[in-house]
Order: C-alpha cells, then sequence, then structure tokens
C-alpha cells in the first residue's frame, strides 16, 4: 500500500466517531429513565385496577347481562338474584332449609347433579328470567307513555328511607347498607334504579290486567261452557293406606296391635308375610267394602271410617268434620278424584272408590254440587296492628284502641262513609285512603278470624263487630253486598286468559344473555 493510501485510510477512519464512555453512560441513563417510567405507569394501571376492583367500579360499570336493549350492571343483577332467593323463601318459610343449606355458600350446592348446576346457577337464571321479563313490560309502559304515579313514586322513596332504619341498627348509612345485603357495587342509585323498573313494569302489568272487563252475556256463555270449572262440590273421603295393614316389631307397636280389634290384629300378624299382591287386595276389598255399606247413608260413612282408622288417628276420626272436604273446586283436586265428583250425573250418596298411579285408594261419597252463585261480601275495617300477638299487654291495649274507635263511630250516624273517615284516620292497614274497604272478598282470601266474620251467614249491612287476628285487633263494619262469587270466578279466569295472552304478547321469547367478565363480579 503507497503512502498515500495510507493516509487517505486513516482520514476515512477518524471520519467515524467511536461511542465513547460518556456516550455510552448516557445512553444507559435514557433507557433507565424510560424503564422507570413505564413501571411507574404499571403500578399506577395495576393500583388502579385492584382499586376498581375493590371499590365496586366494575360491579357498578360492567356489563353482566343484556335484556332486550339493556346492559345490566352486577350490581342490577344481584337485586333480581337476592329478589328470588327471597320469593322461594317466602314460598318455602322453615321448609327452606329441608331443600338446600341457607347458612353455607349457594355456588357450593349442587341443584342439578346431571348438569353440575348449583343452588347460585338456580336463582342467577331465575333472577335473570325475571330480569327479561320486567323490562320488557317496562318498555312497553314507557311505549304508550305510562308513567309511576306520585303515590307509586312516594313509595319508593319510602322503602329507601326504610332503609335508614336498618342502616343504623348496623352502624351504616343507607349505601353502606345496600351494598352489605345486596352486594359490592351496589348502591342507592342503584337500588333506586332497581324499584323503579320493577315498579313501573308492575304497576302497569296491574292496568292492563284490570282493564280486561266483561258482558254478562260473555260472562254467563262461559259459564255454560264449562260448568266444571267454577262449581264446587262437598264430599267425604278416607284413606286406605298401606299402614292400616302394617306394624313394625318393637315393643311399643306390638302392645298397639294387641289393643286393637280383631281384624286390625289379624291383618297385622301377617304383615311381614304379605306381598305387594296380598296387601294391594287387602286395601281394595276394605275400599269396595266401604263404599258399598256406606252408600246413601252419610252416617254410615263417618262411622266405618272411624272404625277402620289406626287406633292413632282415632280421636281425629271422633270429629265427624274430619272426613269432610267443603267447597271443592276441580281445579283444586287430583284428576282421577275430580272427574267422579264433577260428573253431570252424579247424586248425593252415591259412593266410590279410587286407586290413583301411586297405588293409594280413596273411599269417596259424594254431599252436594254448588253452583257458587252467591254474593260476595264488602267488608270495611280499621286494624290496631300488634307485631307480637301473644304479648297479652299489648293486645288489651289494641282491644281498649278498638273499643273507643267503635265507639266513636257509634257516637256519630253510623254510615258507612263516616267509618271510612275513621279507617282513614286510625287503621294500620295499607288501604286506610280506601275507607278500609275490602270489596268482594273471596272464601278462604282472609285469614280464619276475619273470613269467618265475614261469611257469617247471619251477616247484614251496617254490622260492626271486633275481631281478633295474628294481625292484630280489627274493627269490622260490613258493608255490603257485593258481586256473584260465580261469576267473579268466571270474570277472573276470563281476565287471566286475556292477560296471558297480552303478557305473552309482549315479553314473548325476549330473553337474556350474560358476560363472563361482568358475571365475575355478582355477589352468590
Amino acid at each position: 500500500m503507497s503512502a498515500s493510501r495510507e493516509k487517505n485510510k486513516r482520514k476515512e477512519q477518524a471520519a467515524v466517531p467511536e461511542t465513547s464512555n460518556e456516550a455510552k453512560k448516557g445512553m444507559s441513563k435514557g433507557l433507565k429513565t424510560t424503564l422507570t417510567v413505564v413501571c411507574a405507569v404499571l403500578v399506577v394501571c395495576i393500583v388502579v385496577f385492584f382499586y376498581m376492583l375493590t371499590s365496586g367500579f366494575f360491579a357498578s360499570h360492567a356489563t353482566a347481562a343484556t335484556v332486550g336493549s339493556h346492559k345490566l350492571t352486577p350490581a342490577m343483577v344481584n337485586y333480581f338474584y337476592k329478589n328470588a332467593y327471597s320469593s322461594m323463601q317466602e314460598q318455602y318459610g322453615d321448609f327452606m332449609s329441608y331443600i338446600l343449606d341457607t347458612n353455607s355458600p349457594l355456588d357450593e350446592q349442587t341443584y342439578d347433579a346431571d348438569t353440575g348446576e348449583t343452588w347460585a346457577d338456580f336463582f342467577t337464571q331465575q333472577g335473570l328470567t325475571t330480569a327479561a321479563e320486567v323490562y320488557a313490560i317496562a318498555d312497553e309502559a314507557k311505549a304508550n307513555g305510562y308513567t309511576l304515579s306520585e303515590k307509586e313514586q312516594a313509595a319508593i322513596e319510602s322503602q329507601l328511607t326504610s332503609l335508614d332504619l336498618y342502616a343504623a341498627y348496623s352502624n351504616m348509612n343507607r349505601n353502606s347498607y345496600i351494598a352489605a345485603v345486596y352486594g359490592t357495587g351496589c348502591s342507592e342509585k342503584s337500588f333506586r334504579e332497581y324499584l323503579e323498573v320493577t315498579t313501573l313494569a308492575s304497576s302497569y302489568a296491574q292496568s292492563i290486567n284490570s282493564g280486561f272487563t266483561y258482558t254478562d252475556a260473555e260472562i254467563a256463555a262461559e259459564y255454560e261452557a264449562n260448568p266444571n270449572s267454577y262449581d264446587a262440590v262437598t264430599y267425604r273421603q278416607f284413606l286406605v293406606s298401606d299402614s292400616l295393614f302394617q306394624t313394625s316389631t318393637d315393643s311399643s307397636d306390638e302392645s298397639t296391635a294387641d289393643s286393637s280389634d280383631e281384624s286390625t290384629a289379624d291383618s297385622s300378624d301377617t304383615t311381614e308375610e304379605l306381598s305387594e299382591e296380598e296387601l294391594t287386595a287387602l286395601k281394595e276389598e276394605m275400599a269396595s267394602t266401604m263404599a258399598a255399606d256406606t252408600a246413601h247413608d252419610e252416617q254410615a260413612f263417618i262411622n266405618a271410617a272411624y272404625e277402620n282408622a289406626q287406633d292413632s288417628a282415632k280421636e281425629s276420626y271422633a270429629d265427624e268434620s274430619y272426613t269432610l272436604k267443603e267447597d271443592q273446586l276441580y281445579s283444586s283436586l287430583s284428576s282421577d278424584v275430580a272427574d267422579w265428583l264433577f260428573d253431570a250425573s252424579r247424586t248425593e250418596g252415591d259412593t266410590t272408590y279410587i286407586v290413583n298411579d301411586s297405588g293409594v285408594y280413596y273411599v269417596l261419597y259424594f254431599v252436594s254440587r254448588s253452583t257458587n252463585d252467591y254474593l260476595l261480601p264488602n267488608v270495611r275495617h280499621i286494624l290496631i296492628s300488634v307485631s307480637d300477638t301473644s304479648d297479652e299487654s299489648a293486645m288489651e291495649e289494641a282491644r281498649a284502641k278498638a273499643d273507643e274507635i267503635l265507639a266513636e263511630f257509634d257516637a256519630g250516624d253510623k254510615t258507612a262513609a263516616s267509618f271510612g273517615e275513621l279507617a282513614k284516620e286510625y287503621t294500620d292497614d295499607s288501604n286506610g285512603d280506601e275507607g278500609g274497604l275490602y270489596e268482594n272478598i273471596m272464601p278462604g282470601q282472609m285469614v280464619t278470624e276475619f273470613n269467618d266474620w265475614c261469611f257469617d251467614e247471619s251477616r247484614q249491612p251496617g254490622d260492626t263487630g271486633i275481631v281478633e287476628t295474628s294481625y292484630g285487633v280489627h274493627v269490622m263494619y260490613f258493608d255490603g253486598f257485593g258481586n256473584s262469587y260465580r261469576n267473579t270466578l268466571v270474570e277472573n279466569a276470563l281476565r287471566t286468559a286475556d292477560y296471558n295472552a297480552w303478557h305473552d304478547g309482549v315479553v314473548g321469547d325476549n330473553t337474556y344473555t350474560t358476560a363472563s367478565f361482568g358475571m365475575k363480579f355478582t355477589t352468590k
């Protein structure tokens, strides 16, 4: 290489700058700064995420389910879930504990062994099905310009305010209490939304239902076409059970068998040897014999029921009303029993025996059939409520108050209107604004004591009285008679059919979809 070329090469190399230690250090500082910023951002994001997770942000903002055009937050799903659970509690009461463990997490208890669904899944499905129905009806109400009345709005406010008392007992404010009861993310705002939509749907549905009206001709035509749906029968019944021919072998049962009549003892002696066929033959023999021997002799039926009853049940059968079933509707009976009782050819004193699909034998005695063509009572009352009616001092105070109110009524003009004014002033019932009036009271609609006073055959318009029930003490006023019971049954049936048709048209196949992320924040 020539000297000149070597010189040029050295110039080219000098033109390329070398990275100095200082430059390297500078680059390192920049990278560290960037990484620091990125890490800080990640930390902030993590902190924010966990805050949102624990603060209820997702529970109150995420989408857990969609019904129609409505996206429901986990909080809203919680309300419908809790309502489904509460409805079942109200239905089964103390028997709820036999269905599921109320003290254990529901998502750890199997509802359907075949599918693996838990009770939490069940109540979620029930709640969301209800939600789909509620929002569909609420949307229909809004589309038709239907709004909540001032009274309904006030009731919502009252319900929210009532929470403050429970919250105070728990040293909480309203929002904290709602969250504690319904789940994280639930608040006064979301609870108000739930109350408003459910109240709107319920109110609108009720207005639609009550809006159906029918002419006398329509009612008469329906009754003539389906009399079995509206008439009632009175009859007597005796159950021929397996236990009549069976006893256990312990000493107590043996002594019971020894004390029974000869026929019962004979059958008991052979219990352990009886085949299913032999047991069936014994039941059929007793049933057929009793039916044949008691035809058109009601007292003979009463006596036979007592004689054939187990010793342990004879005290019950000694009461002649024990076998009596009064004013039973077709819909309240099993089809095999109902078909015989409601047969058009049935006459007083007819007897038969019926065996159902489970091998249970019934001996039946037909007493009478009623067309239910009588007038229903209209009654006003003033309730002095007593939270614990076993508290005698509280009851005495309520009785004294009832006596004062009745005396005030008697001192006036003693009219329905004046009683209604007293009801507005004094009653603890919710119908005070209506003057304490209940119209067209159906048999069995009210608690026993209230019902018995209303349906007393001697009752006349203007009658007054004082009745005690599990609710407290009632000052009663018989307002008169309303609609025919039969026509009311017919009208209710027609209205139910029309309402169901309307309901199906509005709700239709409206259902729900769930979002897995949002559902994670619902409370089980």
